[in-house]
């Protein structure tokens, strides 16, 4: 910020100004003024003079008037009434009357009218027919003054001429005492022009005026207001001749107004001068006069602008001067360096506070003059020297030769290894420039620059990549060469070369490309090359930086080339495993989707459909348990490769997972019925060629697969919902039997979104609670209750209590059986243990029927034994009913956890005995305690023998194992007849109730149960 002048200064400066500008104004407005009154005075008197010349004038013209009339009247004078319009016509009347109009300019004729106002005579050559424009009373007006006089009229239009004219008469005496009027007529203008004859004043206005009346003339002619009255009027009393400020007669603006009366009564001459004409003249003189004060104004101003410009520049060089020096004081004390300044006799002249803090024994000597070998000599005690007094002598002396030079360095160890150089410098007047310098960290830095630059070559001969240093043009001119055994160039030393001497050609293309994008933004990332070499091909990837220095054919650029090969490899593999599946190398559901998405595009282009095939290997699960994953994977192999053979080029085999295959048909007919036939031809083919035997190691495997189909056109959008129809129809295909085909219909997809609806209803029924259990009894052929079976109810919360046939196979399908079971075997040992108090109750024991699912399940033990821990229910009151599904595999298993659980008190019933798998060597193995007859065998009593026989061998059977018979499904006395004639003691069914809640059954064994036939429903 540059420094201001005092304000002080600037005032006085401006206060003068300010004096001079005022002092000039004044002169000006008082010229103003006085040429202002002046203007006004002359025209005043200019006014006046008019009036009274015009007076004159106008007094004159009208006196000649009145005689030029009453002479005239003198023509007449001996007439009388009878005779005067005779005598009018008199040639010699006419002649004479001609005669005396031609010697007044004014009058244009003269005529005698009478007291009617018509025309007696005229000098005009009309005669007596000459046509007057009279105003109406005028004659008779002047008839009835007692005295002869002038009179004047009002301004009126002249018949002959149109022009506005004013008529003067007089009264003539006739010889009998009548009397005629003597009229002349006198154009307006000629008496205007009278008026202002010889007037050269600017904007006068002229005006001929009655006395308190209308306005007769005026000069310029204002016709609007001949004949009216002008306000305010004038009147003949204060018509002094005295100019006056009103406004203008005919223009009203201000003016200044001269009015005089005439020798004729009642006439008024004024003259009237507008101001803004008066003082035109004297706004220009006055303009000029603004101006060059205004002029003068500004001068003034610059010369005091100029001035304090002046003074401001001067100031501001003292200020400067000062801060200058200040600055100057203020940098000798914030240098990091020594400084003195010494005269050419090295003395000393100024110092600055670091010069003391390095040498702090040299204060007391150092003052202004002071020579400064004596502070050398007082340093030479402090210097680090080896060798003693005599090598600090020699030292001082060494100091004091440097200064005989123009320039000069030294440098100094002092105590504690405090290294200073001395930098000296010659001054023009022969003084010297001493700048001490402590360098002791500079020297450690420069020691750890090269530390650090030994490092830095350490490192770049660790890195495996290939730096060069280049320009624009492509040439090398240093680089550095990792040591690994495939570099990206081959040439020992590249300095000097181009790219294209050292790269092949679609590489240095790809690297001067790199440079020329460098070039513009300052770095290149990303680009990568790819090299050949002789036993195998290698990428390169480029990063290329800008260095800061240089442009143009100067820019230099560092350029890293990095073998980037084995992470190019593994980025193919990572792609691969993204989009391939691993063991069969098919792609995978991702690149699947991908292809499928081309395929509906292909299709809206071309009109074409496709088709999706979903495969699923029937009883690939049974294989794996069998003989093991590996031969699985095998036959996975196989599979995968049997499907490529059978599509045809351009069709796609993918494997989603597991046993699941899909195989899509693209450029099928875009006729339907056609295209469903192409489909079932290509279904037919995979279904052939995968129910051929595979080789799995030493052993043959026969195999077939189940195929879904969904036909798909440009109209299909979701790739999802395509899958999932094949799916659907896979499913259909698989519930059929397995090795078949079927096509998606739209029925499947209700069925199916029906069955995933109750799924998904069961699952909210197992979060909230939604079963209930019913109990069935079991009797005794003495009508004792001694148990029950508890079943299972669905308490739906909008379809009501639903049977275990409408969701049970949904519950073993999805799995939910598991928790359902485990739910069911917790109420059952809950129940228990509220009946243990109870005397009638306690006895009972409880049969649940167990899924073969659910007891598969590895921890089913645990989690059995954990119910009864949980409840505290008698396990001997349990009993867990199985069926022969058990039996057909993990036989082995099955026998363990049924011993383990018997270990517990648990019993065990095979329930539906000799309905299904029924291997009687494993009979003897198991640890039952029950059999029950299935109700298809019991229903058939009475019915056909051979079944009655079965239920025999059953009962017997059962009888020498030791086992106790329970039919169920009774309905009829004869029924239980039979039952109990061949030793099956216990029935359950219809017969003796229907299943029922908890409640309903205790109230029945509360009230005493007896044997009731119920008909089947």
């Amino acid at each position: 910020m540059k420094p201001r002048l005092p304000r002080r200064a600037t005032a006085i400066i401006y206060g003068v100004a300010a004096l001079f500008v005022i002092t000039v104004a004044a002169v000006a407005a008082t010229i103003v003024w006085d040429t202002h009154q002046k203007t006004i005075a002359d025209n005043e008197s200019q006014a006046v003079r008019f009036v009274a010349g015009s007076e004159a004038a106008l007094n004159r013209s009208l006196l000649s008037i009145d005689i030029l009339l009453a002479g005239a009247g003198e023509l007449l004078r001996d007439s009388t009434a009878t005779s005067v319009e005779r005598d009018a016509i008199q040639p010699e009347v006419y002649m004479l009357m001609d005669g005396v109009v031609r010697q007044n300019l004014l009058v244009r004729y003269v005529a005698f009218v009478d007291s009617t106002g018509g025309v007696l005579a005229s000098s005009d050559r009309r005669g007596r027919h000459i046509q007057m424009s009279l105003p109406p009373t005028f004659v008779s007006d002047i008839l009835a003054q007692p005295v002869s006089s002038l009179a004047i009229s009002a301004p009126v239009s002249s018949y002959a001429s149109a022009q506005k004219v004013l008529y003067f008469a007089r009264a003539v005496l006739l010889a009998d005492g009548s009397r005629v009027v003597a009229v002349g007529e006198v154009q307006l203008s000629l008496l205007a022009t009278i008026m202002t004859q010889g007037a050269g004043i600017r904007g006068l206005e002229v005006t001929l005026e009655r006395d308190g009346g209308p306005l007769l003339a005026s000069m310029p002619p204002r016709d609007d207001l001949s004949g009216r009255s002008i306000l305010p009027p004038l009147h003949e009393q204060t018509s002094d001749g005295r100019p006056t400020r009103m406004a203008a007669r005919l223009s009203g603006q201000p003016a200044i107004v001269v009015a005089r009366p005439t020798l004729h009564r009642n006439l008024i001459i004024v003259a009237s001068i507008p101001l803004a004409s008066a003082l035109a003249d004297w706004r220009r003189e006055r303009d000029l006069i603004v101006s060059t004060t205004l002029v003068f104004w500004l001068m003034i101003l610059s010369v005091a602008r100029f001035t304090q410009l002046q003074l401001r520049r001067q100031w501001q060089a003292r200020v400067a001067l000062i801060r200058s020096k200040a600055t100057l004081d203020q940098a000798l004390e914030s240098m990091v360096d020594g400084f003195v300044l010494l005269d050419p006799q090295d003395r000393v002249l100024t110092w600055n506070r670091r010069f003391l803090d390095l040498f702090p024994w040299a204060a007391p000597y150092t003052k202004p003059l002071a020579p400064f070998r004596r502070i050398v000599e007082e340093t030479a005690k402090f210097v680090s020297v080896e060798g003693g007094p005599d090598r600090r002598n020699e030292w001082l002396e060494a100091t004091m030769v440097q200064f005989e030079r123009a320039q000069s360095e030294q440098e100094t160890v002092m105590p504690g290894g405090q290294v200073l150089r001395a930098t000296r410098s010659r001054t023009p007047d022969g003084g010297t420039v001493c700048v001490y310098q402590d360098i002791t960290e500079k020297r450690r830095h420069t020691a750890a620059i090269i530390e650090s630059k030994a490092q830095l070559q350490a490192t770049f001969d660790a890195l495996p990549d290939l730096l060069l240093e280049v320009g624009l043009d492509g040439r090398c001119h240093s680089y550095h060469s990792p040591r690994v055994p495939l570099s990206a160039i081959e040439v020992e030393d590249p300095v000097g070369r181009l790219l294209p001497e050292l790269l092949p050609p679609e590489a240095a293309a790809e690297v001067m490309a790199a440079l020329r994008e460098a070039y513009a933004s300052g770095y290149s990332r990303g680009r990568q090359f790819e090299r050949r070499g002789n036993r195998a091909k290698a990428w390169f990837e480029i990063s290329i930086s800008r260095k800061l220095v240089g442009d143009g054919s100067d820019a230099r650029f560092i350029v890293i080339l990095r073998n980037i090969t084995e992470s190019k490899l593994a980025a193919r593999e990572i792609e691969h495993l993204a989009f391939y599946d691993i063991l069969t190398g098919l792609p995978n559901r991702r690149l699947l989707l991908d292809r499928l998405q081309q395929a509906i595009g292909l299709n809206a282009r071309r009109s074409r459909q496709g088709a999706l095939l979903f495969l699923d290997l029937d009883n690939f699960k049974t294989l794996n348990d069998a003989l093991g994953h590996d031969m699985g994977d095998v036959m996975l192999k196989q599979v995968a490769s049997r499907l490529k053979e059978c599509v045809r080029e351009g069709d796609t085999v993918a494997r989603l997972g597991g046993d699941e295959f899909v195989v899509m048909l693209e450029d099928l007919s875009e006729q339907n019925v056609i295209a469903t036939s192409q489909t079932e031809a290509m279904g037919a083919a995979i279904l052939a060629t995968l129910n051929q035997p595979y080789q799995l190691g030493s052993q043959q495997h026969h195999s077939t697969c189940s195929i879904g189909v969904a036909l798909f056109n440009a109209e299909h959008r979701s790739m999802e919902d395509l899958l999932k129809q094949a799916d659907i129809a896979m499913y259909y295909a698989k519930t059929a039997g397995g090795n078949a085909l079927r096509f998606f219909e739209a029925g499947m997809q209700t069925t199916i979104t029906a069955r995933a609806t109750l799924e998904n209803e069961l699952h909210a029924a197992i979060a909230s609670d939604q079963f209930v259990l019913h109990y069935q009894s079991q009797v005794t052929a003495d009508d004792e209750v001694v148990g029950a079976e508890v079943l299972i109810r669905w308490q739906h919360p909008t379809r009501g209590l639903l049977q275990p046939m409408e969701f049970i196979d949904v519950a073993e399908d999805t799995g939910l059986i598991i928790p359902m079971g485990l739910w069911v075997l917790e109420a059952a040992c809950r129940q228990l243990q509220l009946w243990a108090p109870h005397p009638s109750l306690h006895r009972l024991t409880l049969a649940v029927n167990v899924s073969a699912r659910q007891f598969r399940k590895d921890d089913f033990v645990d989690q059995v034994q954990k119910v009864l821990v949980r409840t505290g229910a008698n396990p001997s009151k349990l009993k867990l009913e199985l069926t022969e599904s058990l039996l057909q595999d993990k036989v082995a298993d099955t026998i363990v956890k049924m011993n383990a659980l018997a270990g517990l008190g648990i019993r065990f019933s095979m329930d539906d005995f000799g309905t299904g798998y029924s291997s009687l060597s494993y009979m003897t193995q198991l640890p039952l305690d029950q059999i029950k007859v299935d109700k298809f065998f019991v229903h058939s009593i009475g019915l056909n023998p051979k079944v009655e026989l079965i239920i025999q061998t059953i009962i017997g059977m059962a009888r020498n194992l030791d086992l106790e018979i329970v039919a169920e499904g009774v309905e009829t006395q004869g029924q239980r007849s039979f039952l109990e004639k061949h030793g099956c003691r216990i029935c359950q069914g219809y017969m003796f109730g229907r299943p029922q809640p908890v409640a309903a059954f205790e109230r029945a064994m509360k009230s005493g149960l007896r044997a009731t036939t119920v008909p089947r429903d």
